[in-house]
């Protein structure tokens, strides 16, 4: 119980992060290439910070990381394409 607790709330922290920068990223580029420059930051600083806050194991933690990053483009390049042809 409490590993998919531990799951669900680094999915949720994903999600968050990716929505948060995507939404500040926007400003800067068109919607895709900002949800693509977000997914990739995030990715590198939530590995990193994952490798080193598990210190028994830090190989499990990055591929939950990993794993909660590419569940998650999908629907973050879903909401660019749909923001694109919203303009």
């Amino acid at each position: 119980m409490t590993l998919v607790l531990i799951a669900l709330l680094a999915l949720s922290w994903t999600g968050l992060s990716l929505a948060v920068l995507a939404m500040l990223m926007k400003r800067l580029a068109p919607p895709r290439q900002a949800a693509w420059r977000a997914f990739g930051l995030s990715l590198v600083f939530n590995t990193i910070s994952a490798g080193y806050a598990s210190p028994g194991e830090p190989l499990s933690a990055v591929l939950l990381i990993l794993a909660c990053h590419v569940l998650l483009l999908p629907p973050l390049l879903l909401a660019a394409r749909r923001e694109e042809q919203r303009r």
